[in-house]
């Protein structure tokens, strides 16, 4: 038996934000780094530059950050972000927005198969639903990890299902989530108080302020 209806979610800036320790996750990681390997990384980013590129794979963000940094800095960086970032997750020092757990709970009750549609990692991934509890709600995770990037994460969610197009709705507040939901061919709906910016979704489907608003839109695109 096949899922008739589909909704897919990007994780930073739909349901959970990073922002508040973000700026200082990346401190963390950069002084590990430097430790181990001393001048690998002499700058430390801002909490907004972060953010200005959360939503792409980390290498693109490691490239376009730190684009004087060699292959073995970055490498050693990579391990050492997911792992200060997953344990800033773990202790509640991020936030998940407000009304997210109800409102997911109230799409699956709806009868809608749930999925999160990321670049990030299967580690950061899973240890954000754990930790607010909310691994239940989602089918079982395929990460960029796994197929590449969240386009592919998109396809291959929409081929396992055998769900058609037309009944998939990826939500999202970047543009690379509007270039994922184009890829494959399905609505789209836009997170307006994510880390994005409005000019990168305004275009491609209706907006949200709240995600509790997301269960009429969605059934609107779905109709």
């Amino acid at each position: 038996m096949t899922t008739s209806r589909l909704v897919a979610f990007d994780l930073d800036g739909v349901l959970y934000s990073s922002e508040p320790f973000l700026g200082e996750a990346y401190r963390e990681a950069i002084a590990n780094v430097n430790a181990k390997r001393p001048g690998s990384f002499p700058r430390v980013p801002s909490t907004r530059e972060v953010l200005d590129h959360v939503g792409w794979p980390i290498p693109v963000i490691f490239a376009r950050v730190f684009p004087d940094a060699d292959e073995a800095a970055m490498q050693l960086l990579h391990g050492e972000t997911l792992a200060v970032i997953c344990g800033h997750v773990a202790r509640g020092d991020g936030l998940l927005y407000p009304g997210v757990a109800e409102t997911l709970a109230a799409l699956r009750a709806d009868g809608l198969s749930l999925a999160v549609a990321s670049n990030g990692r299967t580690a950061y991934v899973e240890t954000v639903l754990s930790t607010y509890r909310l691994d239940e709600l989602f089918i079982p995770r395929i990460t960029a990890d796994m197929v590449g990037d969240k386009t592919s994460v998109l396809r291959f969610y929409r081929y396992r299902l055998a769900v058609p197009p037309e009944r998939v709705v990826m939500v999202g507040d970047r543009a690379s989530d509007v270039e994922a939901a184009q890829a494959v061919g399905c609505h789209f709906i836009g997170c307006d108080y994510g880390h994005g910016y409005r000019h990168e979704i305004e275009h491609a489907g209706p907006l949200v302020n709240r995600f509790a608003d997301l269960p009429d839109v969605i059934d609107a695109v779905l109709r």
